[in-house]
């Protein structure tokens, strides 16, 4: 019996010496796979902080300014025909298919800066500042009317006659008309550039939020933060269509101011502000104002596909590369 109690003791005794007690296996992880999880984990949080922290003014600058003149250089070089014709029918000209790129490279010269200016004052005033889409793309309308008036005032008088380039400058500046009608120019673009993008921006949320509810019933949990290539042309079709039909009136009367000369309008007699608009409804009457609907909504409409489309597509580009930045900077302090 004594013989049988002695394993029995020997054990008791052994877990009461805390000396001899048995310690755990080691982690068999190698330290290397630690080291990359880490990284891997860091790397996790960088980007997920990044893509929640509001853009800083400088890469909303560079986006606005890059996206901007692709966006303007972009439309002009496809749709240029389709104003021709829309400015010829609002300027009571015949609808010819001569010269529909005449007064062109006004408008690329316009076009590049102007547009930029107008994305960039854009971006930095609603994805830096956090303003609202509308009041952002005030904003940018103001900065880039300087530019885009007189160079628009150029092609068009380019459109409805033979005049060239340095031709129809020069006859401008030298009768101080560059800037003849710029309060019917703030009229038009002030309207159009607000509805247009805060059209895009409401149905760009609507369509993401739709698609964020439909992965949240299928179980699907990452949350999807930009629009597809074909969404966006889709909305920003119907965003820049509806604006062009809506506004369509405020051109014509910009149209008037512009080619004053063509449609036998003296700007020297002819009033301003909402007495000019009536003297032009008694004058053409009530269908004047809108001369030109279907060509200016097709216009805008697909000037909306080509143009969304590249900003989007630029934006994301930078987005992007900025992301690969801060991971490679974030790697090499890990």
């Amino acid at each position: 019996a004594r013989s049988l109690r002695a394993p029995a003791a020997r054990a008791r005794r052994a877990r009461r010496r805390p000396g001899r007690a048995r310690m755990p296996p080691p982690s068999r992880v190698p330290p290397d796979a630690d080291r990359a999880r880490a990284r891997r984990e860091t790397r996790r949080d960088a980007s997920s902080s990044a893509t929640d922290r509001p853009p800083s003014f400088a890469r909303s600058l560079r986006v606005g300014i890059a996206s901007g003149a692709c966006a303007g250089i972009a439309c002009q070089l496809v749709l240029f025909p389709l104003n021709t014709l829309k400015t010829r029918a609002q300027a009571g000209g015949r609808l010819t298919a001569d010269r529909l790129y005449g007064g062109v490279a006004a408008e690329l010269l316009g076009a590049a800066p102007g547009t930029a200016l107008f994305m960039s004052a854009y971006e930095c005033a609603k994805s830096t500042l956090g303003l609202d889409p509308s009041i952002a793309a005030m904003l940018g309308a103001l900065a880039s009317s300087a530019v885009l008036a007189p160079m628009e005032l150029i092609a068009r008088r380019m459109q409805v006659s033979r005049l060239s380039l340095a031709t129809a400058a020069r006859l401008s500046a030298r009768r101080g008309e560059l800037f003849a009608g710029f309060g019917s120019f703030l009229a038009r673009e002030l309207p159009f550039d607000t509805i247009q993008m805060s059209a895009f921006e409401a149905m760009k949320r609507a369509t993401l939020a739709i698609e964020g509810a439909a992965d949240e019933s299928g179980k699907k949990t990452k949350k999807k933060r930009a629009l597809g290539k074909r969404q966006t042309a889709i909305i920003g079709g119907v965003a820049g269509g509806l604006t062009g039909l809506v506004t369509t009136p405020f051109d014509v009367s910009r149209t008037a101011h512009v080619c004053a000369s063509s449609m036998g309008i003296d700007l020297k007699t002819h009033p301003k502000g909402l007495a000019g608009l009536k003297r032009l409804k008694e004058r053409f009457g009530m269908s004047f104002f809108f001369r030109g609907a279907a060509p200016r909504a097709l216009e805008i409409g697909l000037g909306g596909v080509i143009y969304f489309t590249v900003i989007e597509t630029t934006r994301r580009y930078f987005e992007s590369s900025s992301r690969e930045t801060k991971d490679a900077k974030v790697l090499k302090t890990v």
